[in-house]
């Protein structure tokens, strides 16, 4: 059985473990940041939980590692969740939410593909080459990220990517109104099983001479040297190795599937990629997303007859207790307006005293 909740602190040790297993900006394996990030989740929760603004807590304000993310956030919601195995009590997964990333003063930076191009008449040639330009984005979108699932438990028969996936967009459709109206996905860039980003390698490095797991680490806290040191002129990448224009937008083999599943939710590539491992950034109008408008409050979950669950459809239902704890469960249920119904097992998984509760139907 599986269920999906808030990190705690406890999950420390886990979601450290399950960091080590790939490379991710906004999960790095780093313990204190992981710390300051599930500090700042559970305030966003217990905000949510309360109706009230999220504001740093007295521990995440003393940690440095807080503050460096808190710098690149603001006081945005954090939403960290976790996949849990019920039956061995671990954590075999994670996925996150950042309500609004960047803005004034703070910018979300990228770098921006495009083409230049020039001709001789004389000649009779025309050349045309990719170039990339440093952007800033000072929209604050929604950004979803941090998607790891244990290797072991990869092509489960019950698609637990897709289900640490999908609650991203369960958990925005409940509360649309602390999400921007732009959700945008920094795709992880082809970096291979050792580390080696060759986008990094043969382009950034040389504006910015760092081992790419010192400058990975650094942006964790900080992307002022991002805008500080690569030039704000467009820089042609046909005329650097060709590792650099392959690498440009694309995706490990291991990310591929993550990016199809959301391009197949609407998201789209614009041309923009990360300055450090050439990534695609993906993103989709918030109101635009199939499963945030297929997502409704709840006012009753009931307990159906086994007779009547022969109709019942694929779901992701939620409850929220008034101490901020969230869960959720895939599962198939009835649902009718705001009143779901599903059986006595599912809803003992979920809150008893719940302040709140909603339901995505999966099935189309």
């Amino acid at each position: 059985m599986f269920l999906i909740r808030q990190a705690r602190p406890g999950d420390l040790d886990d979601l450290h473990s399950l960091a080590k297993q790939t490379y991710f900006i906004n999960l790095p394996p780093e313990r204190e940041i992981i710390a300051s990030k599930i500090d700042q989740s559970l305030a966003s929760f217990r905000a949510l939980a309360s109706g009230k603004a999220t504001r740093p807590t007295r521990r995440s304000q003393a940690s440095s590692g807080a503050a460096g993310i808190q710098a690149l956030t603001g006081e945005s919601d954090l939403f960290l969740f976790v996949l849990e195995d019920t039956e061995s009590s671990g954590v075999i997964g994670t996925s996150q939410i950042i309500a609004r990333m960047g803005g004034p003063d703070h910018p979300r930076v990228s770098l921006l593909l495009g083409q230049s191009s020039r001709r001789s008449e004389s000649l009779k040639l025309e050349w045309k080459h990719q170039v990339a330009t440093l952007a800033t984005d000072q929209r604050g979108p929604t950004e979803i990220g941090g998607l790891i699932l244990n290797h072991a438990f990869r092509g489960h028969r019950q698609r637990l990517g897709r289900l640490l996936s999908f609650v991203r967009f369960h958990f925005i459709g409940l509360n649309r109104r602390r999400f921007a109206d732009q959700i945008i996905a920094e795709m992880l860039g082809a970096i291979d099983h050792n580390g080696y980003s060759p986008f990094f390698e043969k382009f950034t490095r040389h504006f910015i001479p760092r081992a790419f797991s010192e400058v990975y680490r650094f942006s964790q806290t900080s992307k002022e040297f991002v805008t500080g040191l690569m030039p704000e002129y467009p820089l042609d990448l046909t005329i650097m190795d060709p590792e650099v224009a392959n690498a440009a937008g694309a995706v490990s083999a291991a990310t591929l599937p993550a990016r199809r599943m959301l391009e197949r939710l609407g998201f789209v590539y614009e041309g923009h990629i990360d300055p450090l491992d050439g990534g695609p950034h993906l993103e989709v109008r918030t109101d635009e997303v199939t499963l945030v408008r297929a997502t409704r409050s709840l006012a009753s979950l009931d307990v159906a007859p086994a007779a009547e669950l022969r109709k019942a459809v694929e779901v992701i239902v939620s409850t929220l207790d008034q101490t901020g704890d969230f869960r959720a469960i895939q599962t198939r249920a009835l649902v009718r307006g705001s009143r779901a119904r599903l059986k006595r097992a599912d809803q003992v998984r979920l809150h008893e005293d719940w302040v709140s509760a909603g339901a995505t139907v999966l099935d189309r």
